[in-house]
């Protein structure tokens, strides 16, 4: 064979798409001999001139980046670019060259470390699956893409990759995309388990199908006999597709349109033919239908099914799929206890001290994937932004089986929601896809797993939705839920609103002089929707956002890139704040009336300003110290374990409970997350000796860990009370509590 690899891939172009299109783009054709030659008959395999193939590859990747440079206004097309992708056809040591020859052209005074450490971060996640798969060629561009999403998923985000693809001949295009979105990828390591959970290694000559290649490669007088052969039925062919019939002792091709599956050409279809296309067969002496076999069993009236067939294949293939997603969601083989089956054990290739062994699991906990309806009557409840996700409300039940809800759009023009199992908060049922629309597929009820993503019903839909749910604040939307194969979500707009919606919402502060807890904004009755309260610069600086009810869901806050918003910065209503304030250019003390207006005519206008009132003197404000580590998730729920000062211990507590051994925290200030307390010692034990340093931004992984030392005695479930002591001496220790 003259190449190692095989792919293909399925790619959809579309406004608005994830992986958007700069629109500057530079392409290269040069002239040059074929260095791809085919030998005869007598063998399979081309004569292929290496060194001049690379030559004209390395040519085309000069040409197309001087001239993107050049569209570029002449600035380095590698500072502006995260990831690169190559055309693969030759392997990785061609990628490998290539990307050093960009290296080499901005950066010719560049050591070997430096090029090292920019081929591990801007090319190799794009190499991947080349590396399992081997090389390729029309595809091998799209198939080094799709290893960089799956190598950096929403890591990528933001990021911007520089595209060289190459085509026979001498042909070549540069381009850059940027990653606005994560598309729908399993991350690398899980395609791994997939695809090589069926692997078996063959060499080429045990191979079925490279023994079929090798048999039929250039045969005359040969009829297909591959579906007989493997048992596929003819049913399996489709109507609109050209089958190869035969080819004849002239090496001439037939092909037939349904194969095996479809008849002679009727009437009907004659009738759409011009006359060179009806007597075809017979001018070129082919052989007609009739030549190669019957019909299938019940002639004429086979042709009513396969539409029927191809339904329900549809039908089984989306319920396949949508369980499959649920399973990757909601399986969590750390809490699975059902029997397993050892089925291999071998000592990995060059660590006879590591062994491999393959685990298959029995019959799975039914608490964990609940994706067959188990038969019992169940109610169920709705949970929405507009109880800001608390109180559960009952669905109506119908006759067909379906659950239903009247939901009123409220302030935002949209509502978030997901529901739960006979009012049970811990049992939730939340689509897969975050801000899901209707009709997509639904996870759970999984037993004490939080919902991360919530359905979306929207007033201002995207372009890329349908409008059927455009609707003002006001307006009624019925969702309704069932439960038969599959669990449906799905909604409709049923009544538009009849009065002018007023918005009685609560808006509240969070701020870092309050260490981001809630302060509640009193209404202003000088105007209509207006919110107004009085804030002071302190050493805790002045950046803040706003919440709509106390709903993290429902942030206000600048819409910007990066750092800090100002009076001018556009602002953005939704859960995708985190870490974007506003911040008041100010001194210590000075003091100044926040206002939070919307419109009552118009509630999408929302207006965030402020005027100076001056300057005082700052009260003194007594930090605060918060616990985050494994029992918290390290704090990215935003629930952080606060240490209070207790006189008896001399020092700032708190309790820890332990779900896994050892139990990794640090220690921060006022929430802040360049002020932390950490050892100076990874993997530190409270009988290590070490130092408490901090609170700053230099923590690099360096953690505590309870239970870790035997002297700790730790157990699954145990509760220890950490102490944080300042003075005389900083230390940090914990003890188990006595309960």
């Amino acid at each position: 064979m003259a190449f190692a690899g095989a792919g293909s891939t399925a790619t959809l172009f579309f406004p608005d798409a994830p992986m958007p299109h700069h629109s500057t783009r530079a392409s290269a054709v040069l002239h040059r001999f074929d260095f791809f030659k085919p030998v005869g008959w007598h063998d399979m395999a081309p004569i292929t001139d290496g060194k001049y193939s690379v030559e004209c590859y390395l040519d085309a990747l000069d040409a197309c980046y001087k001239t993107l440079r050049k569209k570029l206004n002449n600035r380095d097309v590698l500072a502006i670019t995260d990831y690169n992708v190559f055309h693969t056809g030759g392997g990785y040591h061609i990628v490998r060259k290539a990307f050093e020859r960009l290296v080499r052209n901005e950066r010719p005074d560049s050591k070997g470390p430096e090029r090292d450490h920019l081929v591990e971060t801007k090319l190799n996640v794009s190499c991947s699956l080349l590396k399992i798969i081997g090389p390729c060629h029309t595809v091998s561009s799209f198939l080094n893409t799709s290893s960089v999403i799956m190598n950096t998923m929403e890591k990528g985000l933001g990021k911007v990759i520089c595209v060289f693809t190459y085509g026979s001949g001498c042909a070549a295009s540069m381009y850059q995309m940027r990653i606005d979105d994560v598309p729908y990828f399993d991350p690398i390591e899980i395609w791994k388990l997939k695809f090589y959970r069926n692997a078996l290694k063959c060499n080429p000559e045990e191979c079925i199908i490279h023994n079929f290649y090798v048999q039929t490669w250039m045969k005359f007088d040969y009829k297909p006999h591959g579906r007989k052969l493997f048992g596929v039925p003819v049913e399996m062919q489709q109507l609109d597709v050209y089958y190869l019939m035969e080819i004849d002792q002239w090496g001439r091709r037939f092909f037939h349109r349904g194969g095996m599956r479809a008849g002679a050409w009727t009437k009907e279809h004659k009738a759409m033919m011009s006359d060179n296309a009806r007597h075809y067969d017979k001018t070129e002496n082919r052989h007609l239908r009739q030549y190669y076999g019957d019909l299938p069993p019940d002639g004429a009236e086979y042709f009513k099914r396969p539409w029927e067939m191809l339904n329900q294949d549809a039908a089984q293939e989306l319920e396949d799929k949508w369980r499959a997603i649920e399973f990757e969601m909601s399986y969590d083989y750390r809490q699975d206890d059902a029997a397993e089956e050892v089925v291999s054990e071998k000592t990995a290739k060059g660590n006879p001290d590591q062994q491999l062994v393959v685990v298959s699991k029995g019959n799975l906990n039914s608490w964990m994937v609940r994706s067959e309806n188990d038969g019992q009557p169940h109610a169920y409840h709705i949970v929405g932004t507009w109880t800001c996700m608390g109180q559960p409300e009952e669905m109506q039940y119908s006759p067909d089986g379906t659950y239903q809800f009247e939901v009123t759009l409220g302030a935002n023009g949209w509502e978030q929601f997901y529901i739960v199992q006979d009012g049970d908060m811990n049992r939730p049922i939340w689509p897969a896809y975050e801000r899901s629309y209707k009709d997509m597929p639904c996870i759970g009820p999984t037993y004490l797993q939080k919902p991360t993503k919530f359905w979306l019903i929207n007033g201002n839909p995207p372009d890329d939705l349908p409008n059927d749910d455009f609707g003002e604040p006001g307006d009624k939307y019925l969702v309704s839920f069932k439960w038969d194969n599959l669990k449906r979500m799905t909604w409709k707009k049923v009544a538009t609103k009849e009065e002018t919606y007023v918005d009685t919402a609560s808006y509240w502060l969070i701020g870092s002089w309050t260490c981001w807890d809630p302060i509640e904004i009193p209404k202003d009755n000088s105007a209509e929707c207006r919110f107004s309260i009085e804030v002071q610069k302190t050493p805790l600086d002045l950046k803040f956002q706003i919440l709509r009810n106390q709903d993290t869901l429902q942030r206000i806050y600048p819409e910007i890139e990066e750092g800090c918003g100002d009076a001018y910065s556009k602002i953005a209503l939704n859960e995708f704040g985190t870490g974007k304030y506003w911040d008041i250019p100010s001194r210590e003390g000075d003091t100044f009336n926040l206002v939070l207006q919307r419109d009552p005519n118009d509630l999408s206008e929302v207006s965030v300003s402020w005027t100076s009132l001056g300057s005082r003197p700052v009260q003194a404000i007594p930090n605060r110290y918060f616990l985050i580590g494994t029992s918290n998730n390290w704090a990215k729920d935003g629930v952080y374990t606060e240490m209070y000062w207790n006189d008896q211990a001399k020092g700032y507590t708190c309790d820890v409970q332990l779900y896994a051994i050892p139990t990794e925290f640090i220690i921060i200030e006022n929430k802040n997350q360049e002020m932390k307390f950490h050892p100076d010692k990874k993997d530190c034990s409270q009988i290590q000796a070490h130092e408490v340093k901090g609170p700053d931004n230099d923590h690099q992984g360096r953690n505590w860990h309870i239970g870790k030392s035997v002297a700790d005695k730790a157990r699954i479930n145990d509760v220890f009370v950490v102490k944080l002591e300042l003075e005389p001496k900083r230390s940090v220790t914990w003890k188990k509590k006595d309960l």
